[in-house]
């Protein structure tokens, strides 16, 4: 079960690193959009999140001393992120990708950062 855990926490962080990475890769560009890895890369961190949830859950049913329960309140949190950065970035990929949406892109990139936040302080 452990190794369940790990596969999916390193896929968990290709997700991260998709989304947040395809966002700091056009911070010098003249035109931002939320680009399609972007959104592979939220949804990837989305379900391999829910997957170790699950996991975690199993992990502390069979050894509480060493898995502790995990903390609904911050999966609650991150998954409402996470969410509205899919809601954002499919919204606006419907939009016309010539001009920019510098907004969305924006408020993607800034959230990502939120989730990334609340994952590394809050214990």
């Amino acid at each position: 079960m452990e190794t369940t855990r790990n596969v999916l926490l390193v896929l968990h962080f290709v997700g991260l690193a998709a989304l947040f990475g395809g966002f700091l890769a056009q911070i010098a560009s003249p035109i931002k959009n939320v680009a399609a890895g972007m959104m592979h890369g939220a949804l990837l961190s989305l379900i391999a999140g829910i997957g170790l949830v699950g996991v975690r859950t199993s992990l502390h049913e069979s050894d509480p001393a060493n898995w502790p329960l995990t903390d609904n309140a911050k999966v609650a949190v991150k998954s409402l992120i996470i969410t509205v950065i899919l809601i954002v970035g499919y919204t606006s990929r419907k939009k016309g990708k010539d001009a920019g949406n510098s907004s969305a892109w924006l408020t993607v990139g800034l959230l990502a950062f939120t989730n990334i936040v609340i994952a590394v302080f809050w214990r």
